[in-house]
């Protein structure tokens, strides 16, 4: 099971949703047309970014930043500053905000989800919380703390710290017993979580990170990583939740190792965008096990628009590739219309923007080939391929599906062995599903010399297997 997931922020959907039915609704009273939308394309799961209420901090902050303020002078000239919500990623209290319908919304969303096999996704952040969340005043031992008594900002340590977030200290046992109370608690209102920045919760990374300063005095010291612990705390009690890391920095197998069930593929995403062909085909090199856990996207809410970075050509190719091979496959809010503009994510609304129909196309019909039980189900293996062409299949006893893919901008052609059981000494026509073009071939020649293919720039063949 390769399962696709759909991301939206929750903001912009229900005020756009409300502005599309005439009248104010929330999480649970979203119209069936937009849940039936995720159920027609055959999405698994709706990751819902952003419900968490975010207190008033945080958006001050947003309001009187200098580059959030142009970023609005471009966008949306005569803006308010109630169009400022504030980063979902800095959380005050683990609750949904009323304006989403707070958690009995949730629920009943998540009711409307399970009954069209949709599962929910929520965010988890395990390294910092709002400046107003209540343990500040509650349980202030739990951050990391300056020398001068202050709470110090939650960070990356390649970035500047984030002004409207406040960092927890996971070198101390009372912090990690607070996180996995507040995941038990998200827990029982969804399916799975996605949690931001996962490896800054390493042990090692967290102490290169914070080693200048000291944890709150007189507090037991954690035993171990955060991770395990956490991920068998909730499964203790939910054995089919699932855990999404975001995570960088060639660090995904060892948080798979820990437990995560799926990781970022960032690595990836940044050779389909300024990689070739033989890039792609290293990565897509590594153990099947890795793969399967890998989360294939080309776009989500921290990126840019991938309409807007490559030539529709391109994004066609890259996203033939990304969503035909092992893993969890990820569709951000606005990819399929083939939205040019990035939304940032302290706003609460977007940009209008006519959808794109070829954009709109493509992705159904991949949406359609996502359904064939080769893709859902089958024996993956990358195809031995030279030059641009990036090449694999799946085998299933119900028809196999191969994927060739020039990743150019000439003209390809070569030969590409098709190892699939059961060809040799039969007639097999290979159907193109992505234009309909049957090819009659020889199975003794697939296997042996291989088939030949030639292909335009950035175009594919997706061919189905019918044996006669």
């Amino acid at each position: 099971m390769h399962p696709l997931l759909y991301e939206v922020f929750a903001r912009v959907w229900v005020a756009e949703a409300s502005e599309r039915a005439g009248t104010r609704v929330h999480l649970g009273t979203l119209p069936d047309a937009e849940l039936d939308r995720l159920a027609a394309a055959g999405f698994d799961h709706l990751w819902l970014m952003g419900v968490w209420t975010t207190g008033t901090i945080g958006p001050d902050i947003a309001r009187a930043h200098d580059g959030v303020q142009r970023d609005l002078d471009v966008m949306y000239p005569g803006w308010a500053p109630s169009d400022i919500v504030g980063s979902p990623y800095a959380i005050a209290r683990y609750e949904v905000d009323p304006s989403l319908g707070g958690d009995a919304g949730l629920a009943q969303l998540r009711a409307r989800l399970a009954h069209r096999g949709i599962r929910l996704i929520l965010d988890f952040v395990p390294n910092h919380t709002a400046r107003d969340h209540h343990w500040i005043h509650e349980a202030p031992e739990v951050f990391v703390h300056e020398l001068d008594g202050a709470i110090a900002c939650g960070k990356d340590p390649y970035f500047p710290a984030w002004t409207d977030t406040a960092q927890l200290d996971h070198r101390l046992a009372c912090t990690h017993e607070h996180l996995i109370a507040t995941l038990l608690s998200i827990a029982e209102r969804c399916d799975g979580v996605r949690c931001d920045m996962s490896m800054l919760v390493l042990g090692d990374i967290f102490e290169a990170t914070w080693r200048h300063l000291p944890p709150t005095p007189a507090q037991a010291r954690a035993h171990g990583e955060f991770w395990p612990a956490a991920i068998d705390a909730v499964r203790a009690r939910h054995p089919a939740f699932c855990f999404i890391a975001e995570a960088y920095w060639d660090l995904e197998p060892r948080l798979q190792r820990l437990g995560f069930d799926f990781t970022y593929d960032k690595t990836l995403y940044d050779r389909l965008l300024h990689g070739d062909a033989a890039a792609i085909r290293t990565h897509l090199a590594a153990d099947l096990e890795f793969q399967a856990r890998s989360i294939r996207f080309v776009e989500n809410h921290d990126e840019p628009r991938i309409a807007q970075l490559l030539p529709d050509a391109q994004r066609a190719a890259a996203l033939v590739i990304a969503l035909t091979i092992p893993g969890m496959r990820f569709i951000h809010d606005g990819q399929i219309e083939g939205r040019r503009i990035r939304t940032p994510i302290h706003l609460g609304k977007r940009v209008g923007e006519t959808a794109d129909p070829s954009s709109v196309q493509l992705h159904q019909r991949l949406f359609e080939l996502l359904r064939l039980p080769a893709l859902r189900e089958g024996a993956f293996r990358t195809l031995s391929t030279s030059g641009p062409l990036v090449a694999h299949r799946w085998e299933h006893p119900r028809g196999s599906v191969i994927v060739i893919v020039n990743y150019s901008a000439a003209e390809a052609q070569g030969r590409v062995v098709i190892d699939l059981h059961g060809i040799d000494g039969r007639a097999v026509t290979l159907h193109d599903r992505m234009t309909g073009t049957d090819y009659p071939r020889d199975g003794a020649e697939l296997v042996g010399a291989g088939l030949y293919v030639r292909l335009g720039p950035w175009t594919c063949h997706v061919m189905g297997t019918v044996s006669t």
